[in-house]
């Protein structure tokens, strides 16, 4: 998480300190494709890994949401693997040639989303952060989205809710299991 910082400038006459404005908070985000032309945002310090996988590396596992793509091995451990991209309400993943998987941690749980590319970190101001209207995008969407920042070309980039994500793959995992 980002805090802003304050700088303290020089105390004046009186002995009073004065504090100088707050700086822009920027955080530091990882970016990637969403769907064919969209740009995804989750947050640097979750993504512990980035991996290329080909389709037959991933072992898919019945009766699951189809978004739930399988699992994969990953240092010595099974990695449940989600298309990010279709969780949202995109189109699922073209598997001609290969995709991305970018580890995520959250607390002790862990999850591979698989993206069609990762075009690297990016730093974006918290202020100019949008709130998403739900009756503009779809109800599939909005659980995921924390909000969204508009590009230079005013192409949508979302800040995707991390915690949502994990607990989907959470929530599906248990209800599979019963």
């Amino acid at each position: 998480m980002s805090t802003q910082e304050h700088s303290l400038a020089p105390t004046s006459p009186q002995g009073n300190l004065s504090v100088a404005p707050p700086q822009e908070a920027e955080q530091k985000f990882l970016q990637f494709q969403l769907g064919k032309s969209d740009i995804g945002l989750l947050p640097a310090e979750m993504a512990i890994e980035i991996q290329v996988v080909e389709s037959g590396e991933i072992l898919p596992v019945p009766e699951l949401p189809s978004c739930i793509l399988g699992i994969y091995q990953w240092r010595g451990e099974m990695l449940w693997l989600v298309d990010l991209g279709h969780l949202m309400g995109f189109s699922p993943l073209s598997w001609q040639g290969s995709n991305s998987i970018i580890v995520l941690q959250v607390e002790q749980r862990t999850l591979g989303l698989v993206v069609p590319q990762v075009n690297g970190i990016g730093s974006y101001e918290l202020q100019q952060l949008q709130v998403p209207s739900a009756e503009l995008f779809s109800p599939e969407l909005m659980p995921f989205v924390k909000g969204l920042f508009l590009g230079s070309e005013q192409e949508i980039i979302w800040l995707l809710n991390t915690e949502a994500i994990i607990n989907f793959y959470s929530d599906e995992n248990h209800k599979s299991r019963r």
